[in-house]
């Protein structure tokens, strides 16, 4: 893991020291949303220990996973004994939004064949939101907010695990809405033109409209769909009414 975020692109090395920079200023920007994902993944650990999930299968499912809303919904549907199918088809429901997320990542950054893998293991939305607020999207910001990510949830996990008896619930505590505060608190800086603006409201409203309709990985990627169809729509309006207006404005300076 301590050379991840050079083996995600072959032009980086691993004595590269903005490429290691890079890499720690991914991870130490996670850091506030420890703060939701550290109770969450206690949380998730408390409730599959109860769900009746040994330790060793509690711990294995948060390192191969990495999902709080997939683990989450598999936990309450494998206390329904529902079938592996239905298991695997809400599990691709959930994170169907990573696809259009990847293809994002894809376009940007170019990473090598090695480095598709390294970024597919540790992205996540969070991981995806902080790498931006640094300006350009890397791939050593991005991979090091994702291992951030990752330890922090494992870490989590294993609390929960462990102290599944001495443990009170922790929703007294306000616990299930310091990840979406967190998630606004990246959300905002990101905010800087009309066009992204534009797309988070979009987004936010198809959210609010769909939220009690259907489960969450279909809010998502409708929300997702939705939002960046309308902003693309917009930057693309913007940009024909710059491209009319500039001829106009040279005759006028001739």
């Amino acid at each position: 893991m301590r050379n991840a975020w050079w083996l995600s692109s072959g032009r980086e090395t691993p004595r590269d020291p903005t490429a290691r920079a890079r890499f720690m200023q991914g991870c130490i920007a996670m850091l506030p949303l420890w703060t939701g994902a550290i109770p969450l993944g206690i949380a998730y650990g408390v409730t599959a220990r109860g769900a009746g999930l040994s330790l060793s299968e509690t711990l294995l499912m948060s390192l191969t996973v990495f999902s709080a809303a997939t683990q989450v919904s598999a936990i309450s549907l494998l206390s329904r004994e529902t079938s592996g199918l239905v298991l695997v088809g809400v599990a691709l429901a959930l994170n169907a939004h990573f696809l259009l997320i990847g293809l994002a990542i894809g376009r940007q950054t170019r990473p090598s064949p090695l480095g598709r893998l390294i970024v597919a293991w540790f992205l996540t939305d969070a991981a995806y939101g902080v790498a931006l607020t640094g300006g350009r999207l890397t791939l050593p910001r991005l991979v090091g907010a994702g291992v951030s990510m990752f330890v922090a949830w494992n870490l989590g996990t294993a609390l929960g695990a462990l102290t599944v008896h001495a443990l009170p619930d922790l929703r007294w505590l306000g616990v299930d809405c310091v990840m979406p505060l967190t998630f606004l608190a990246v959300l905002v800086p990101l905010l800087r033109t009309r066009t992204a603006v534009l797309t988070a409201l979009v987004a936010g409203v198809v959210t609010l409209l769909l939220v009690r309709l259907a489960p969450g990985g279909v809010v998502v990627l409708g929300a997702s769909l939705v939002g960046s169809t309308v902003g693309a729509w917009w930057a693309h309006r913007a940009g024909a009414v710059t491209a009319v207006s500039r001829p106009s404005v040279e005759r006028d300076a001739r």
